[in-house]
Parts: structure tokens; C-alpha cells; sequence
């Protein structure tokens, strides 16, 4: 082999080192990233998940007892089946401790439509108040997307009086 044929050899290792490395990088960061078990941000990112796949028991079984009612049942499957042409995703912002709550600041960007030309996104902050109950982290708010009309929603002690 004459002395540029062993350069062309080097060079088109070295570019296809470049090119599996750059594959590889590519894949390992697209990955979702995972909290620390038994953490708020962990309870959100289950949370989430189940929105995503619309698996309704899954998301309520991560609210408080003061939000569950079986009157709401029926609009929170609603809420996660009317998402079928909506895809999301989510970034941590955030977790503040307050008291007893804990919240966990995020931002969502939701898209919708047909790309290219039908398509559109909406960005915007939330946040996910959740408590330990149970050696559990649950909400304490009704978190998006759920919702239940404000006379099905149960009324707490403070509410009656």
C-alpha cells in the first residue's frame, strides 16, 4: 500500500470513528431523563406519562383523597381521551418546598394539528402541588389535564361551614 493510500485509510477511519461517536452521543441524550425514586419530580413524571398514554386510573391514582370522587370519573377520562390529536412534551423548571406542599414548576409544550402547514404549539409554565400521604407523593390540586366541575369535586370540611 503506497503512503496515500494508508492517509485515505486514516482519514476514513477517522471519519467513520466521528460518525459512530456522533450517533451514539445522539442517541444516549435523547433519552427521557430519570428522577430519584420516591421524589415529587419522579410522582409529576409518572403523572405524565399516564396523560400521555391516556391510561386514566394510572393518573388518578397519583391525586390525594381529598380530589378523588368517582363524580369525576367520567370527565377525567374525558379530558385524557379528547387529547388524541395532542402530543406534549415537559422540562423540570423547578421543585420549591412550602410548608407542607411541594411544588414542582414545569413547562409544557403542547403541539397539535397537521404539520407543516396545519400545526401549531403552545408553551407555557405550570405548576404541580403535591404532599406526602402515605409515604407517597400526591396531589393536592387537581393537576393538568384533569378537571371536574366545581360541584363534583368533593367538599372539604372548611368548604361545608
Amino acid at each position: 500500500m503506497t503512503a496515500s493510500g494508508r492517509w485515505l485509510v486514516a482519514i476514513g477511519g477517522m471519519t467513520l470513528l466521528a460518525v459512530v461517536a456522533s450517533v451514539a452521543v445522539a442517541i444516549l441524550a435523547s433519552g427521557e431523563q430519570e428522577f430519584p425514586a420516591g421524589s415529587p419530580e419522579e410522582a409529576v413524571q409518572h403523572y405524565l406519562r399516564a396523560v400521555a398514554d391516556r391510561d386514566t386510573s394510572t393518573a388518578v391514582s397519583f391525586l390525594s383523597a381529598d380530589l378523588t370522587d368517582e363524580r369525576c370519573d367520567d370527565q377525567h377520562r374525558d379530558a385524557l381521551g379528547q387529547r388524541r390529536d395532542n402530543d406534549f412534551r415537559a422540562s423540570l423548571d423547578e421543585i420549591l418546598e412550602r410548608d407542607r406542599v411541594t411544588e414542582v414548576r414545569i413547562r409544557i409544550t403542547e403541539t397539535y394539528g397537521d404539520p407543516p402547514f396545519d400545526g401549531g404549539e403552545s408553551t407555557w409554565d405550570y405548576i404541580f402541588e403535591l404532599e406526602q400521604q402515605d409515604g407517597e407523593w400526591r396531589f393536592v390540586e387537581l393537576p393538568w389535564p384533569l378537571w371536574c366541575r366545581p360541584q363534583d369535586l368533593p367538599r372539604t370540611p372548611a368548604a361545608a361551614g
